[in-house]
């Protein structure tokens, strides 16, 4: 078995039996937190350190990568506190299934920021857009665990936009089943999908990791059971 499959299998091991998100966040997780943090340090305003995870009213804040119907993959680049391209996914396989970005003040499994994917419309990408949460989409690949929290925009009175629909997440998986397979050594898994429960605790896990493992550089950092 390929290296990088034992340490997918690996990460996905220690999830809990009822379906928790692993409270350890890896070596090269928290060593990536501290080069990300050190890379937004000289800039006043950021967005990724700056805009909070979560708002007063429980809603969870998303930036916007990649719009919807795009077949160019963003890249937030920390240095530089902007997007840009690291490549065009090829035509056969179409533009993304659903806006794309990551929720702010997290840091996930890999060392990036926690995924999150908004239903809807096709958003600009370097938006920030406010949604309630509407599920959790499991998926691994050649890093590990990379589950993707699930949001939707609210109306005027607050409710949520968009459902998360069983041809939503035939639609969606199936993109990210497929999105890698151009590339040499990469794979991706998408082996289910769960609740908003759920979905709210992998923000909360990862928003923990970025506030408290900054200063585990090169360890492994545990959360403690809440």
């Amino acid at each position: 078995m390929e290296p990088l499959c034992l340490l997918a299998l690996a990460v996905v091991a220690v999830l809990q039996p009822d379906g928790r998100p692993p409270n350890v966040l890896p070596p090269v997780a928290s060593t990536q937190l501290a080069t990300s943090l050190k890379d937004a340090g000289p800039l006043s305003k950021h967005v990724w350190r700056d805009t909070p995870a979560f708002n007063a009213d429980g809603t969870v804040n998303g930036y916007i990568e990649i719009a919807r119907g795009d077949r160019r993959k963003w890249e937030f680049n920390m240095r530089h506190n902007a997007r840009a391209i690291d490549r065009v996914m090829p035509r056969s396989l179409g533009g993304y299934p659903v806006n794309y970005g990551f929720v702010p003040q997290t840091i996930s499994y890999d060392g990036d920021p926690f995924d999150i994917l908004v239903l809807g419309p096709s958003i600009a990408g370097g938006t920030i857009v406010r949604g309630t949460i509407v599920g959790l989409m499991h998926m691994t690949d050649e890093k590990g665990l990379d589950s993707k929290v699930v949001v939707s925009p609210l109306t005027r009175d607050r409710r949520p936009a968009y459902a998360l629909t069983a041809q939503d997440r035939e639609r969606i998986g199936d993109f990210f089943k497929r999105y890698k397979l151009d590339e040499p050594g990469k794979f991706s898994d998408v082996p289910g999908w769960d609740s908003v429960a759920l979905g709210r605790a992998y923000v909360e896990t990862t928003h923990a990791f970025f506030r408290e493992c900054r200063d585990r550089s090169n360890a492994e950092c545990t959360l403690a059971r809440r």
